[in-house]
C-alpha cells in the first residue's frame, strides 16, 4: 500500500461523496458504521477513469493480458483499468467480469462467481490482474480468484480499491487465493448480525446503501 494512492483513493471518493456514515449492511451480511458507496463514484466517468489510472499505474511494469472483475461495479473497474493499461504498454489490454451463479443462487446455496457469455475463453493461457472495488472479509473476490484458475488463467495479482476489514492483515494471500494488495486501506469496524452494537443501540439500518432493505425483509418472514 501506498501513502500517495490512500490519499488520492481518499480524494476521489470525497469528490464523489462516496462515504457515508450510519448503520449498513454489507454484501457478506457484517453491519458497519460506515458505508463506501463505490456506485456514487462510477456515476462519474472522470474520476472512474482516475481510479482506473491509479490501479493502471501500480501495475504498468507487470506482464498483464487481461482484467477481471466482479459484476456489477467492477464491470466499470475493470474497463477503465485495462483501458489505461493499454495506453501504457501501447498494447490492447482486455476486460471481462464474472456473474453470481444464478443456478446456486436458485437452490438456495451461496452464490459462486463464473463467467458467462463466453468470457471464459479469454481467459486460457493468459497473464490476469484480478481487480475489486471493496474488500471486506475477502470471500467475494476469492470465487473471482477460483473462477479465473478454473478457466485456466493465470493470476498475477489481486488488487482492491479499499480494504476496509477493521484488521486489514485479516485479508490475507492464503485467504484470497493469490497474492493481494490494495490501492487504500480505510478500516470499519463490522459486527456480526448476531452480535451488532448499532442493533442493540436502536440505530436504523439504512435500506437505501449496502444489503439494508433485503436483510430486514428477511427478518421480518
Amino acid at each position: 500500500m501506498d501513502k500517495d494512492d490512500t490519499a488520492a483513493v481518499l480524494e476521489l471518493l470525497k469528490k464523489a461523496e462516496a462515504v457515508f456514515q450510519g448503520h449498513f449492511v454489507y454484501t457478506s451480511g457484517k453491519h458497519a458504521p460506515r458505508y463506501v458507496n463505490k456506485m456514487a463514484l462510477f456515476v462519474h466517468p472522470e474520476l472512474a477513469s482516475q481510479m482506473g489510472e491509479l490501479f493502471a499505474q501500480k501495475y504498468k511494469d507487470q506482464d498483464i493480458d487481461i482484467v477481471v472483475a466482479p459484476a456489477l461495479g467492477g464491470i466499470v473497474l475493470a474497463q477503465w483499468v485495462a483501458y489505461h493499461l493499454s495506453k501504457l504498454k501501447n498494447r490492447e489490454i482486455l476486460a471481462v467480469y464474472t456473474e453470481k451463479d444464478k443456478g446456486s443462487q436458485s437452490s438456495g446455496a451461496e452464490s459462486n462467481q463464473i463467467f458467462t457469455r463466453g468470457y471464459d475463453k479469454y481467459i486460457a493461457g493468459k497473464n490476469v490482474l484480478v481487480v475489486e472495488d471493496i474488500v471486506t472479509t475477502g470471500v467475494s473476490v476469492r470465487k473471482v480468484v477460483i473462477a479465473v484458475k478454473e478457466a485456466g488463467g493465470t493470476i498475477v495479482e489481486v488488487c482492491s480499491m479499499a480494504n476496509i476489514n477493521s484488521n486489514p492483515a485479516a485479508i490475507t494471500d492464503e485467504l484470497i487465493g493469490a497474492k493481494y494488495t490494495y490501492l487504500a486501506e480505510l478500516p470499519v469496524v463490522l459486527y456480526d448480525e448476531d452480535n451488532c452494537k448499532l442493533c442493540q443501540d436502536g440505530v436504523p439500518i439504512n435500506t437505501n446503501l449496502g444489503h439494508g432493505k433485503q436483510f430486514l425483509e428477511r427478518h421480518r418472514l
